[in-house]
């Protein structure tokens, strides 16, 4: 038995921790339904747990956001009843409902239908079904599955990007989506939203190319440490080195009558280190930041799938632990995978989405291991 939590830090960490799928929840509002993955952990505004799975009771796949509290009268006093962050709301998770049913005092209609959270299922994994998994199940089968992921993540990117709403402006649509998702690319990791804004604005304001002038303005990046202009190292790091990458690379894929999309198409065409290049800018825009920029931006907007999959592994230190697990105990006999790009991605992918949610039961490699940790056919007995 579970005991009660104490505060909603410790009710969303036992949502979180739970292993899934649990037999069924008790929703009232849609009967039995089954938790597939309790989602990806908010830890920000808005509701807790943002792209949680489950199947309903009548066996539909459903995706949506998990709010949970002490009380179900607590929705109120957040006041979430007229938030629309809210509204792609699939479960309200409570640890009691305290709402009188009876007759004679009926339940707000504002708050949303509670349902109780059970008891922990089981106690947390010892050790995670993909430790060692490439000795088990063999590294062939690994590096199959990682590159499946790694596709879906890389048709994801790439569909993520044409669904970005283009603003009025030069060129076609798909000219002005281009330079967008280069803002986004240059801007990354902190300052993507910040760059998007300045393209967007800039391409509003010009009815031609040469007049398309991308600027952060003091107010994009005087509005506070969270929302505002985060400074890094190196020129894009500061919001005029951005601006200037920005705008040298537009007059290049603008001259002579081009367009930013017809020179994605020519950047996506050359061998890697000719794009890189092509990319350059003297001690503005070096090698990785093109790369990135390749990766992020022209290659999904191309779907240019086997160029992406030919980049060089990033080094991620928050997948360093699913990397141990997969290559074999530190000193042992480890398989040292080549970690290209689609393999890290694929390792991103994993951490984001299932280890941090410890949802082993439905992550791609677990079920490598399955038949060997179960028994059955080709398993152990």
């Amino acid at each position: 038995m579970t005991d009660p939590a104490a505060n909603e830090l410790d009710l969303q960490r036992r949502w979180a921790e739970s292993r899934w799928p649990v037999p069924f929840l008790q929703s009232p509002a849609g009967g039995a339904v089954r938790v597939i993955s309790p989602g990806v952990w908010n830890h920000g505004p808005g509701p807790d747990f943002r792209g949680a799975q489950i199947l309903d009771s009548e066996g539909r796949a459903r995706r949506g956001d998990v709010e949970l509290h002490l009380k179900a009268s607590a929705w109120l006093q957040h006041g979430h009843a007229d938030d629309p962050a809210y509204r792609n709301l699939l479960l309200h998770i409570v640890e009691w409902d305290e709402r009188p049913r009876r007759s004679n005092r009926p339940i707000d209609a504002r708050i949303p239908p509670a349902t109780p959270l059970p008891p922990a299922t089981s106690k947390p994994l010892e050790a995670p079904p993909c430790a060692g998994i490439a000795q088990r199940a063999g590294a062939a089968a690994v590096e199959a599955r990682l590159l499946q992921i790694a596709r879906r993540r890389f048709q994801r990117k790439a569909a993520e990007l044409r669904a970005i709403a283009v603003p009025p402006g030069p060129g076609c649509a798909e000219d002005r989506l281009a330079l967008i998702a280069a803002a986004r690319a240059l801007g990354q990791p902190h300052n993507a939203a910040i760059a998007e804004r300045a393209a967007r604005q800039a391409l509003e304001q010009a009815d031609r190319w040469d007049a398309v002038e991308p600027l952060i303005t003091p107010q994009d990046w005087r509005q506070g440490y969270r929302r505002g202009w985060r400074r890094g190292r190196g020129a894009l790091g500061a919001p005029e080195g951005l601006q200037l990458v920005l705008t040298t690379l537009l007059r290049r894929w603008t001259a002579d009558g081009s367009s930013p999309r017809t020179a994605f198409e020519r950047l996506a065409s050359l061998p890697l280190r000719e794009a890189i290049g092509h990319l350059r800018i003297s001690r503005r825009l070096g090698p990785a930041r093109a790369t990135q920029l390749l990766a992020d931006a022209v290659y999904p907007l191309t779907d240019s799938w086997p160029e992406w999959s030919q980049l060089p592994g990033a080094r991620y230190q928050r997948t360093d632990e699913l990397r141990a697990r997969l290559d074999g105990e530190p000193g042992g006999e480890g398989v040292g995978f080549a970690w290209r790009h689609p393999q890290t991605q694929a390792l991103l992918e994993l951490e984001q989405t299932r280890c941090r949610q410890w949802a082993c039961r439905i992550c791609p490699l677990a079920a490598l291991a399955r038949p060997l940790r179960t028994g059955g056919k080709h398993g152990r007995p």
